[in-house]
């Protein structure tokens, strides 16, 4: 019996992770799980969502995201679904008939992080001779003092033989201080690039150091907890995959706001008109097709202006079910009192991109109706509460 592949809401990990706020009900939902779990019955599996989401926005908080993030290792291992670069990628190849087969979604590895682990890392052969000339010339010496610490550090624009020795001494040996802060390495990692960067490492061994981190989700957790959260360079490469579409689903909100207000000023039920459900569906159709067309452009290179809704819907199900669930939940801050969108809405629509890759998917009250409504076709269970987990997933053992 295959096990039955679980994913989680990231509040569960919240909720089970809190030795303050988690009741007896709550703490044998955990038991049962790790009981499943040490039984090869489930897998449970983790995403990039997760670890972003995790992280923390204040230095206060981070003794729980660390907590969180034992309980994600401790839960899932390294069991993570591959990044929504790589899912969308995949998917939309499927539906341009550049792939007979749908992306393998699943990765036992923890490869959770997504492509162009090259354009984060400093992968490209440093010229150590200039930078030991950059450093003089910005040094603050004199141009005779300039001229000599030259001629006793290179020749022909190439480091000494001492100079040279002195710079892997340092690399094998030296402090880390700056890689660790830049770059969530493990040390035994960072000394990998710091042996690169001096030219005693390939950059194939300095990708993989970066990578075998990057698969420890609790020491991630940790360096963002200690780096003041996800930012820089490293932040817009995580978060980048998902930047493009926020800022279409935003457009949504903001026109139907824009609408209610000239309704509110004229007393018009354009809204009514324009959010009607056949309206609602044709504009979630129009704004699939066109997420689909940006993103082949944006990660293939290729054209898709002749894709088709049903062949999206069919090939594409992660983007499907993800774009039209979090459309289908936006819905309702169209309405004559509307709710207002929250901060965990994208995030949640984010997450149910994996809901057709796994059998049980956990999300809230809120998000989960939009979400069944749009996987069930593909066999998944929806499960709106944590404490109805273990029999949803008990009925699931049943099938397989």
């Amino acid at each position: 019996m295959q096990p039955v592949r679980v994913y989680l809401d990231s509040s569960d990990f919240s909720v089970l992770s809190n030795p303050n706020g988690c009741t007896q009900e709550l703490l044998d939902v955990l038991v049962q799980l790790e009981r499943w779990i040490s039984e090869s019955k489930i897998v449970c599996c983790f995403s990039g969502t997760h670890i972003c989401e995790m992280a923390p926005l204040d230095a206060a908080y981070s003794e729980a995201a660390e907590s969180r993030a034992r309980l994600l290792f401790d839960l899932c291992g390294r069991n993570a679904l591959i990044s929504q670069d790589r899912l969308l990628a995949g998917e939309l190849n499927h539906a341009l008939r550049q792939s007979e087969m749908l992306p393998a979604v699943y990765s036992p590895d923890g490869n959770w992080y997504p492509e162009g682990v090259e354009f984060v890392l400093p992968i490209s052969q440093l010229e150590i001779g200039t930078e030991i000339q950059n450093v003089i010339h910005t040094s603050g010496m004199s141009r005779a003092e300039r001229r000599a610490a030259k001629r006793n550090t290179l020749k022909g624009g190439k480091p000494r033989p001492v100079m040279y020795a002195a710079i892997l001494t340092n690399a094998r040996n030296g402090p880390l201080d700056e890689i660790l802060e830049k770059y969530p390495m493990r040390p035994e990692d960072a000394r990998v690039l710091s042996r690169y960067i001096a030219g005693d490492a390939t950059a194939q061994d300095a990708t993989k150091a970066f990578e075998a981190s990057l698969r420890d989700p609790h020491w991630m957790m940790q360096w963002i907890s200690k780096n003041g959260g996800l930012r820089n360079q490293f932040t817009d490469w995580i978060r980048g995959p998902a930047a493009s579409l926020q800022e279409h689903l935003n457009e949504v909100v903001e026109q139907s706001s824009a609408v209610r207000k000239h309704d509110a000023d004229f007393g018009t039920k354009l809204a009514d008109s324009l959010f009607s459900s056949h309206k609602w569906q044709n504009m979630q159709d129009e704004l699939l097709l066109s997420i689909a067309v940006r993103v082949s452009k944006a990660l293939l290179d290729h054209d898709a202006s002749d894709l088709e809704i049903s062949s999206i819907d069919n090939h594409c199900p992660g983007l499907s079910v993800g774009i039209r669930s979090l459309h289908s939940a936006l819905r309702t801050s169209t309405i004559q009192r509307p709710r207002l969108p929250k901060s965990s809405d994208f995030p949640d629509g984010l997450h149910a991109m994996y809901a057709p890759y796994v059998d049980i998917f956990r999300a809230d009250g809120f998000m989960a109706p939009h979400i069944a409504k749009t996987c069930g076709r593909f066999g998944t269970k929806v499960v709106s509460k944590l404490t109805e987990l273990p029999s949803a997933i008990q009925q699931s053992f049943s099938h397989f």
